[in-house]
């Protein structure tokens, strides 16, 4: 009697156990990503990454999309440190995409080559991101993949990123960063020439160029803005307007 009872518990448990695991057999095939969440993305449209991890499919297994993404081998993409995959629900994906921090790049024999706040070139492409100024006029002795930059000069990568991240806390877009022999600095973004001159700190000059840039992109103007004397609270900036 005890035997059957026994055995019947183990029926029971088994039958239970089958029917769980048929449950969450058809929530998995059932789970198939209609939405798609992209946060993180700087160098990449949303629709990039969306494209990457569903593999160019309308559609994919959530389930499956989120182990692949958790204990698999992720795509290598020349911006991103890496991207994790949460679920919200059985139907939508959340993907968080940590770019590598990019200050910079410099053209070398038909590649762009990326450098992050130390210098180091942390990747080498022949696309140009437009959200990445092209640096000139630094003289480089050594440009090698994941090793820091050789130049001449001492302490111009700390003048590169103040620079950089004054660019980005201002949203200001620029094509390329030019240094001259005596050290002074140039932007060029369209057919503006800005002159920053030499200074210490260039975060005064560049708030005001935000601003600047709106108005001169409304007129379409061509020319030398000179901002090399500028100081925080002037009111009148000299401005040459191209002839051409």
């Amino acid at each position: 009697m005890k035997q059957k009872k026994v055995k019947n518990i183990v029926v029971v448990a088994l039958a239970g156990f089958g029917l769980v695991l048929l449950i969450f057999i058809g929530i998995f095939f059932m789970a198939h990503i209609t939405e798609v969440q992209v946060v993180g993305t700087a160098y990449y449209e949303d629709s990039n990454i969306k494209e990457i991890v569903l593999d160019g499919k309308k559609t994919a297994n959530t389930f499956a999309t989120y182990f692949k993404y958790r204990f698999g081998t992720q795509p290598k993409l020349a911006f991103v440190d890496k991207m994790t995959v949460q679920i919200l629900n059985l139907h939508t994906i959340k993907i968080t995409v940590v770019e590598k921090p990019i200050v910079g790049c410099i053209q070398y024999m038909g590649e762009y080559l990326y450098f992050d706040k130390d210098g180091i070139v942390v990747e080498s492409t022949t696309k140009k991101e437009k959200s990445v100024p092209l640096i000139e006029g630094v003289v480089f002795m050594r440009m090698n993949l994941h090793e820091q930059l050789q130049v001449e000069e001492d302490g111009i990568f700390e003048r590169i990123m103040q620079i950089s991240q004054a660019l980005t806390k201002y949203k200001v877009e620029i094509d390329r960063v030019v240094f001259s022999n005596k050290g002074k600095v140039y932007l060029y973004v369209d057919d503006i020439t800005i002159n920053l001159g030499k200074k210490e700190l260039y975060d005064p000059q560049i708030a005001e160029l935000s601003k600047l840039l709106v108005k001169a992109r409304k007129k379409h103007l061509k020319g030398v803005l000179n901002m090399e004397n500028f100081q925080k609270g002037q009111n009148r900036i000299i401005f040459k307007k191209s002839k051409k």
